[in-house]
């Protein structure tokens, strides 16, 4: 079975996240993406490839 696209987000080659989890995004110097979900302090890189489910955020 597949996961559904407009609940899961692929972010990484190996990372899917639920979208309603994501509590924010942040762009560092680099311009790289970073989110965090709610209740975790860990930030989650987001590749290059996957950015552009981002850009109208």
């Amino acid at each position: 079975p597949q996961l559904d696209a407009a609940e899961f987000w692929q972010i990484h080659r190996s990372t899917v996240v639920r979208a309603d989890a994501i509590e924010q995004i942040e762009r560092d110097e680099a311009g790289k993406l970073h989110l965090s979900l709610r209740g975790s302090a860990e930030r989650l890189a987001v590749s290059r490839l996957y950015a552009h489910l981002f850009k109208a955020m």
